[in-house]
């Protein structure tokens, strides 16, 4: 990663992997190189049961203005697409603003969850980075198989075969299942988390209540700690933490992370609530 861009509060943010930096190594060949015993497409999860309800509702809506060392560096928004083919699409999107906004950077993460599992069917993360650097990071889940296979198109295009246990998420459904936990102050919950090639377990920790003072206003506010693993000049000075409104919507009202290097900080600037699809008359 090229200095500290809005790519690095976006990672501290929902997770999304920095570009490979190391030759690949391990099971990699050419892009089309998915193994044989896979399906030709991810096949619905198999896990356990969705829960009753969930705290969104198609077209729901959360921008966030992302800050580090107190710059404004710039936006990205949350949002949920209504679902196609069994699978909701969860979008994060981003792009360079304020004194960033003369460096040219977007962002694109989509996560596919299963409408029933609720687990995510594939990602996408496609960026566009300082210098015109390109690179598009996908991964496809295979649930019967406990395996995924990445591809990673940049500099060069590798596919990956990655065991994975079962359940196991990515770091924006992993966001999306906090919002559908009960949080009492001190609660734990236990995740597997594809970021890149690897698999991490997470622990999230409920810290405490407190309230959360943003400009789209003031929030009663849960806070979670939830360690993202990262090393190097960005490694984590202590872990990244996320309020979420505390109330049935649970909607991202903060993320914060210290990094060795310094601070960086999304936070809610307006929120759209999501809109029940209503059938026409017959």
């Amino acid at each position: 990663m090229s200095g500290p861009t809005l790519a690095v509060a976006l990672a501290v943010a929902l997770g999304a992997p920095p570009p490979a930096t190391l030759a690949p190594a391990g099971p990699a060949s050419g892009a089309s190189a998915a193994p044989g015993h896979l399906a030709s497409r991810p096949t619905a999860d198999a896990a356990a049961p969705r829960p009753a309800a969930v705290p969104w509702l198609p077209d729901e809506r959360m921008d966030l203005e992302i800050d580090y060392l107190g710059i404004t560096m710039g936006r990205a928004r949350i949002a949920v697409a209504r679902a196609e083919g069994g699978a909701t699409p969860i979008r994060l999107s981003s792009r360079s603003a304020g004194l960033m906004s003369i460096v040219t950077f977007r962002q694109t993460l989509v996560s596919e969850l299963d409408v029933v599992t609720l687990l995510p069917r594939s990602s996408v993360l496609d960026a566009v980075e300082p210098g015109g650097y390109k690179h598009t990071d996908t991964a496809h889940f295979y649930r019967t198989a406990n395996k995924a296979t990445v591809r990673e198109k940049g500099r060069f295009d590798k596919t990956y075969v990655v065991d994975v246990p079962e359940g196991t998420l990515d770091f924006v459904a992993l966001v999306f299942h906090l919002r559908m936990l009960p949080l009492p102050d001190g609660a734990t919950h236990t995740f597997q988390v594809l970021s890149g090639r690897k698999v991490s377990r997470v622990v999230a920790t409920v810290v405490k209540r407190e309230q959360v003072k943003t400009r789209a206003g003031k929030f009663a506010a849960v806070k979670v700690r939830v360690p993202t693993g990262f090393d190097g000049k960005f490694s984590e000075k202590n872990p990244t933490y996320v309020w979420f409104s505390d109330d049935a919507r649970r909607v991202v009202v903060k993320i914060s992370t210290d990094f060795a290097i310094g601070r960086a900080e999304a936070e809610l600037t307006s929120y759209q609530p999501g809109q029940a699809l209503v059938e026409p008359a017959k």
